[in-house]
C-alpha cells in the first residue's frame, strides 16, 4: 500500500450499527464495484464502523479518489473529517528512499482505531509496520 487517503465520515445517525450497514452500501460496495476496476494499480480498503483506510500501489490513483470521495459522500449528506482525510506516504522508508522524494503527500505515520501505525525495523533488520497507543488515546486513558 503506498498512498493512503484517511477519513472518517460525519455520521450523525442513530447508531453504529446503522452507520456502518449505510456506510457498507455508500463506500464498500462503491469502491469495489466503480472504483477498482478505473484503476491503474492495486487498492484495499479497510474499514471499522466510520473509520477506513484506502491503501493504493499508485499514488495518481489515491489522487484521483480523493478528488471524488468528498462527492460520493456529499451525495448521501455526508462529510469527511478535514483533520483526519489527507493523503500519506505510507511506503517502506527502503522503497521510498530508492525511488527519491516526492511532492506532495505527508509521509510516514497514520492514526487508526486508536493506533498510530509506522514503519520502523524489527529485530532481524527488515522493515516492518508496528502499532502503539495513539497520543490522544493515550492521554484521554490516563486523566
Amino acid at each position: 500500500m503506498v498512498p493512503g487517503a484517511r477519513h472518517a465520515a460525519g455520521w450523525s445517525g442513530s447508531s453504529p450499527l446503522l452507520a456502518n450497514i449505510f456506510l457498507h452500501e455508500v463506500l464498500d460496495v462503491w469502491f469495489e464495484q466503480d472504483i477498482k476496476p478505473r484503476l491503474k494499480g492495486e487498492a484495499v480498503l479497510i474499514r471499522y464502523a466510520d473509520d477506513a483506510v484506502l491503501g493504493f500501489s499508485r499514488e495518481e490513483d489515491a489522487r484521483r479518489v480523493l478528488a471524488v470521495l468528498p462527492k460520493r459522500f456529499g451525495k448521501y449528506g455526508l462529510t469527511l473529517h478535514p483533520r483526519k482525510t489527507r493523503l500519506i506516504d505510507f511506503r517502506s522508508p527502503q522503497r521510498r528512499d530508492s525511488t527519491g522524494p516526492t511532492a506532495g503527500p505527508q509521509r510516514g505515520t497514520f492514526d487508526l482505531l486508536g493506533f498510530t501505525h509506522y514503519w520502523a525495523k524489527s529485530r532481524r533488520g527488515y522493515w516492518v509496520i508496528k502499532q502503539e497507543t495513539a497520543m490522544d488515546r493515550l492521554s484521554r486513558a490516563i486523566t
